[in-house]
């Protein structure tokens, strides 16, 4: 093989001609079939991610509602918790003999053959 031969040569021609001259062929129409379908297509996607947004806000809206609520029975609980210990005490305290005697005297009531004395308070 010679220095210059064009056996390594490789030449890449365009599939475009450059030629001033030459005019260019005006796309081709789609067959009324096909802009149909691509009509379709696009209002049923259109109408899919419509209907997934209105979906997603509606549940937001839900899980916000939901969440609110929560933290009323949460508030709710721990009053009743406050409310269940303080019951729980006083349950344990009328189990006691002094604490009983001590709510019937300030009932009125009296031990058989007491005398109750009403002092006035004094300033």
């Amino acid at each position: 093989m010679n220095k210059g031969s064009p056996a390594n040569v490789v030449s890449i021609r365009s599939s475009r001609s450059s030629q001033p001259g030459q005019d260019k062929k005006p796309p081709r129409a789609l067959h009324p079939g096909v802009r149909r379908r691509r009509w379709i297509w696009l209002l049923l996607m259109l109408t899919f991610f419509i209907w997934s947004g209105v979906e997603l806000w509606g549940q937001s809206q839900r899980i916000e509602a939901r969440e609110a609520a929560l933290a009323v029975k949460q508030k709710q609980l721990v009053q009743l918790k406050k409310r269940q210990a303080a019951l729980k005490k006083e349950i344990q305290l009328l189990q006691d003999e002094a604490y009983l005697d001590e709510l019937a005297r300030k009932m009125g009531y009296r031990k058989l053959n007491e005398e109750v004395y009403d002092l006035p308070d004094q300033p």
